[in-house]
């Protein structure tokens, strides 16, 4: 049996060390108490606990002195210091290398469940400090901001790759510092506060050396925390602004003044023409916070506005019960996940397509600056926004005979199709998802193709108004034409090669 954790609690209030004692010791930790810092670190030094709860009101050694004395001990450098206190000032636990802090009065729930979230991030740790090893595990048991602490702590260089349904995301690390990140076509700073907030999906750490030109000048925990006050900021100016995929522009009539804040003549250029929140952000280089903050004067201001018709059709292309019963349909017997994506399978003749997309569809975010998919045949175009937790990305894959063999492992979650013109690969292609993947299809522009009459899910023509077709496709991929049991489906039609 594996021996009891050791818990030190290092606080002058003796009713709140009473209470949690208890709490911990039923849970089956050994507890050691400590009435001020002196005595924590004697009782640190001698009995090496697992982990020390300490509280900002000891006397005779501050936190922030006891946590430096710890780390410069080969016998205590590795164990965690949790800081209780009553208020949380960010700024004030900069540089203090802390495992968490938690705020008094305490909740129990929450600190037995950071205690034990904190021993898992230790055996993460633990593996972490074989220089050769590489580790792959869940970001729901172990978070980005916990992952990054283990990986400056132990001053590790490698490559911390991140996947979250269809997003793909990386951080680069040098000697325990942030170096770059990378999600999409963001880089940065702004790349890696993003990622902190991924609370679902995968991460696989390569350690290695990077020649990579830093991208980020922070320390580990300078970057941990500003990525937690952005993001707390950012959540609290997002309730007043519109939905990412939102158009805003430069109202007409605007007065702009000459002398611009730098992040402010950013946006302002971008705007210039009708762009989409999410695209905005994307582009600009400043943070997310600076963008979104400058966007909420310049609307408050009248210099911005929601673009002519956004009004109108700016409106979800779905209601809450169809976006609930889609994501549904996505998952179904798949593992729950946060963030749902769904794939909808652009046919086209070449790149012609794609652009007529990305020209007509608002609230459609390019895959990056110049996605390769468009010149390839081949991967994601983009990706829309339907819910915090359902997204759409819109994939190609190659027409061509040739490349049959990929379309059924690389059609995987996809909802249907959009046909943007009658060429002969492109029907072709429509066909396959339709009879093979039984996914609907709608035809933009144009009369629905023979072979693709009688589908099992469904096959419609509409005009060039590409908002209202990719909303009858995803509602159609809901409500599919059925099956009647025990009747075989119509065979595929032939595509005329003549």
């Amino acid at each position: 049996m594996a021996p009891s954790r050791k818990i030190l609690i290092a606080d002058p209030d003796l009713e709140a060390v009473r209470v949690l004692t208890r709490a911990l010791r039923q849970r089956g930790y050994q507890v050691h108490y400590a009435p001020d810092g002196s005595r924590a670190l004697e009782i640190c030094v001698l009995r090496h606990p697992d982990l020390a709860l300490f509280d900002e009101g000891c006397k005779l050694l501050e936190a922030r002195t006891f946590i430096q004395i710890l780390r410069t001990n080969p016998r205590t450098e590795d164990i965690p210091v949790v800081l209780t206190t009553t208020s949380l000032d960010v700024d004030r636990l900069r540089g203090m290398r802390l495992a968490a802090h938690l705020k008094k009065p305490f909740n129990l729930d929450e600190v037995l469940g950071r205690i034990e979230h904190i021993f898992r991030r230790s055996e993460a740790a633990r593996d972490l400090k074989n220089d050769a090893q590489e580790i792959e595990g869940s970001l729901s048991q172990l978070g980005i901001p916990d992952l990054m602490q283990i990986l400056g702590m132990n001053k590790r260089s490698g490559k911390l790759s991140l996947e979250r349904g269809s997003e793909r995301g990386e951080i680069l690390v040098g000697d325990g510092r942030p170096v770059n990140a990378r999600l999409g076509r963001v880089e940065g700073e702004k790349a890696l506060f993003r990622l902190l907030s991924w609370t679902e999906g995968s991460f696989t750490f390569a350690p290695g050396g990077s020649s990579a030109r830093p991208r980020i000048n922070r320390g580990m925990d300078d970057a941990l925390l500003e990525g937690m006050r952005q993001a707390d900021e950012v959540n609290r100016l997002q309730p007043s602004l519109p939905a990412r995929t939102t158009r805003l522009m430069i109202a007409p009539d605007a007065d702009l003044p000459q002398d611009q804040h730098p992040v402010t003549a950013q946006v302002v250029d971008l705007l210039r023409q009708p762009r989409s929140l999410g695209e905005v952000l994307d582009l600009a280089p400043a943070t997310d916070l600076e963008v979104l903050g400058v966007l909420t004067t310049l609307m408050q201001k009248g210099v911005a506005r929601v673009a002519e018709g956004e009004e109108e059709g700016s409106g979800p292309l779905l209601g809450p019960a169809e976006l609930h019963a889609l994501r549904s349909r996505v998952l179904r017997g798949k593992a729950p996940l946060k963030v749902v994506t769904a794939k909808v399978f652009i046919c086209g003749n070449g790149p012609s397509a794609a652009r007529r997309l990305f020209a007509r569809l608002p609230g459609l975010v390019a895959a990056s600056a110049e996605p390769s998919a468009v010149k390839s045949g081949f991967g994601t175009l983009g990706h829309m926004e339907l819910s915090e937790v359902l997204h759409l990305d819109f994939c190609v894959l190659p027409p061509a005979e040739a490349a049959r063999p990929l379309w059924r492992p690389f059609s995987a979650g996809a909802v249907g199709a959009l046909l943007m013109d009658s060429s002969e690969a492109a029907v072709r292609l429509a066909s396959f998802l339709a009879w093979e993947i039984r996914v609907p299809v709608v035809v933009v522009g144009d009369a629905v193709p023979a072979p693709l009459q009688g589908a099992p899910a469904g096959a419609m023509a509409l005009g060039e108004d590409l908002p209202e077709a990719l909303k009858t496709l995803l509602i159609q991929s809901l409500h599919p034409v059925p099956v009647v049991p025990g009747v075989p489906s119509q065979e595929p039609r032939a595509v005329s090669s003549g």
